[in-house]
């Protein structure tokens, strides 16, 4: 759906904000799992880009997430029928939210949250921030397509393997993502100091050079050869 994509950032932020609230608001599984699957469902009924992806990280992080939190509480001496639902109810949780938010990601353009940004007349540190965050999250999942098309030309099969071997592999993606994300955060910070950015300063320019800078110029003109 395009008109989508028309809808001011802020609303959808405050709609992913809300639907984030209620699912930790309300902490038992047996309403977090109808609702992590109504999250979901809502992405496929409103035919957001890339859901077909997005369904495979949320696959892996809900295994993560209940194999961790059962074997800590397990650890902490809570038994496993009492694990289970606390764990269960902690990957909806993580679901809904995630599900809510790449809803906002992906239905918006970094043009889209400047304009958004400049109409509700924010700071500019605060448009610096939002684009930012909601800017570099795509480009961070397109690097990490290029890491899984890399293992792939390598001979890693990640497709058509069991449940452990992909995990496995897709753990082994976590290291460059890293270091990809290290490398387009200096990238990022490296442009702004080149184009002068400073925020003790409302607007920033290469002009601001200081005062009397025609006159540091020596020119030679020819009253001075008289």
């Amino acid at each position: 759906m395009t008109w989508l994509h028309d809808v001011n950032f802020f609303i959808k932020l405050a709609v992913a904000f809300i639907v984030m609230l209620v699912a930790w608001l309300v902490p038992d599984w047996r309403f977090g799992v109808p609702l992590a699957f109504a999250s979901v469902l809502g992405l496929w009924a409103v035919r957001v880009p890339g859901v077909y992806g997005y369904m495979k990280s949320a696959t892996l992080l809900t295994a993560l997430v209940m194999l961790s939190w059962i074997i800590n509480l397990y650890i902490q001496g809570t038994g496993l029928l009492a694990a289970v639902p606390v764990a269960v109810g902690m990957a909806a949780r993580l679901v809904t939210t995630t599900a809510a938010f790449y809803f906002v990601v992906e239905t918006t353009s970094p043009g889209a949250i400047l304009a958004a940004a400049s109409a509700a007349r924010l700071p500019p540190i605060a448009t610096l921030v939002l684009s930012l965050v909601f800017g570099t999250i795509p480009a961070l999942r397109s690097d990490l397509e290029r890491i899984a098309d890399a293992q792939r030309a390598r001979g890693m099969e990640i497709d058509d393997v069991g449940f452990i071997t992909r995990l496995h592999f897709a753990l082994a993606r976590g290291v460059p993502l890293l270091v990809q994300a290290i490398r387009m955060a200096h990238a990022i910070s490296f442009s702004l100091s080149i184009y002068g950015f400073d925020l003790r300063r409302t607007r920033t320019t290469w002009r601001h050079v200081g005062l009397l800078v025609e006159a540091r110029l020596h020119v030679k003109d020819k009253t001075d050869e008289c």
